[in-house]
């Protein structure tokens, strides 16, 4: 083995910890593997370059709907305690910094609502109304244990006498003469949330615009949005000394660079707009995320929806992780999956009988609260990547073995490593100029954290 050049010694490295998810089996901690070093190794080789640093992680959450409030309202205490330990927990959960919350109802809503009487263009009639209920309880207890807690909120449609249709539901656009009233009803929803001790942080402009949902929904193009910020939201804003951040899209990646593009052709709006949202029902497309951190690098690019069903089958551990790992090498800041909790029949949902699947789900019948493999699948990055660390540059031998590496604020480095595989696969891990062999088994999933 020869020496390492002059000047580029480092103290020898050493993995601490190593957790392995496989289809079979669930974070389980393995023998770590020894560090040595090594400037020689050159087949099967995933690379961590610490030197070179990306963008900065804002955080893992998930999303605080009405039917995930009702059903955890509807377990026992020792379960609420239980479900608030597993997602909030910075020591034994997954240490959730973000939460998603709607304005007025959503598809996961236990029923349709809007905060003020019809065609109240005052707003003297405003009241949360339905968010008491569920919603925020369940908030002012996840702030007792995280108050840190950055939250965002998110409409799927006006109140039906705003839009064009006359319906919250199948899209439909907001109406001309309604436009500032909604931008003051979005300000009042934020300022009503801050008289009751909870301050969400940023707004999208909308669910979904460009689907005419089932649900409640509303289209924009965007030129829409852009106008919708410029004209409205935005002066609305600094009207009432808000300073609530602007997230656009929130929806698809097939699209996700286009409407950046046109939503931000404008500087005054480019000004205004602080992140990017997207889904990933339509597929992967992390080639247009990339594009589009690249064409708008001062824009957070925030995962703000995912969840199995509707479109996407359910792949456990491995898909979840799967799409975290690949949005976070194309520059997304912050990921936030949809429903928090869900109940045994993968609701409530108010239009039909059954949803989708949730990290954790509850029967609420029982008070059973379980882990789904999905908890898994994001707990390999969550538990290991806080707030604040910064992703380094990485290089993999084949694209089947993908990994993604961060450098947290107390100087360790972390490193998720997905082999997609259904073979095993023996790899070398190597940062400055040390390695270390890793046996990786078929489709499965490895954190490690390195430390000097």
């Amino acid at each position: 083995m020869q020496a390492l050049p002059a000047g580029k010694e480092r103290s020898v490295l050493k993995i601490i910890e190593t957790i392995l998810t496989t289809e079979g089996h669930r974070l389980e901690k393995q023998g770590n593997p020894r560090v040595t070093p090594d400037i020689t190794t050159e087949n099967q080789v995933l690379n961590v370059y610490r030197e070179v640093k990306k963008q900065t992680w804002l955080g893992f959450g998930s999303a605080l709907t009405d039917a995930a409030a009702w059903c955890y309202a509807h377990v026992p205490p020792e379960s609420q305690k239980e479900i608030l330990r597993l997602y909030f927990s910075k020591d034994e959960g997954l240490g959730y910094d973000w939460g998603r919350m709607h304005i007025g109802s959503c598809d996961f809503s236990t029923c349709e609502y809007a905060y003020t009487k019809p065609e109240d263009r005052t707003l003297e009639s405003f009241d949360l109304g339905q968010d008491k209920v569920y919603i925020l309880p369940m908030v002012q207890d996840i702030l007792k244990v995280n108050p840190e807690l950055f939250l965002f909120a998110s409409p799927w449609s006006p109140p039906s006498w705003m839009k064009t249709t006359g319906n919250t539901r199948f899209g439909g656009k907001l109406r001309d003469d309604w436009k500032d009233v909604w931008a003051r009803y979005v300000a009042r929803y934020l300022q009503s949330y801050e008289a009751e001790g909870v301050a969400i942080e940023a707004v999208t402009v909308q669910n979904e615009p460009a689907a005419a949902q089932t649900w409640e929904s509303c289209q924009y193009t965007a030129d829409d949005e852009a106008e919708l910020i410029r004209d409205h939201l935005a002066p609305v804003f600094e009207q009432e000394g808000l300073t609530t951040k602007i997230i656009i899209w929130d929806h698809n990646k097939e699209r996700v660079y286009e409407r950046a593009r046109d939503t931000l052709r404008d500087p005054a709006v480019r000004e205004k707009v602080w992140g990017v949202g997207f889904h990933w029902y339509s597929g992967g497309h992390f080639d247009g995320l990339s594009l589009t951190h690249e064409m708008f690098p001062e824009k957070e690019l925030i995962a703000t929806e995912f969840c199995y069903g509707m479109t996407r089958k359910n792949d456990g551990a491995l898909g979840y992780a799967r799409d975290i790992l690949h949005n976070m090498n194309s520059g997304m800041t912050a990921s936030v999956d949809w429903n928090l909790l869900l109940d045994e029949t993968g609701g409530p949902y108010h239009y039909r009988p059954t949803g989708c699947a949730a990290p954790v789900m509850v029967n609420t019948q029982t008070g059973e609260v379980t882990c789904m493999p999905m908890y898994d699948g994001v707990a390999h990055f969550a538990r290991y990547i806080p707030k604040g660390s910064r992703r380094l540059a990485t290089s993999t031998y084949d694209n089947n073995v993908a990994l993604t590496a961060f450098e947290r604020p107390d100087g360790k480095v972390a490193v998720v490593i997905l082999n997609d595989k259904e073979e095993s696969a023996h790899v070398f891990l190597r940062m400055d100029n040390h390695t270390a062999p890793m046996q990786l088994p078929g489709r499965s999933l490895t954190t490690v954290l390195i430390e000097e």
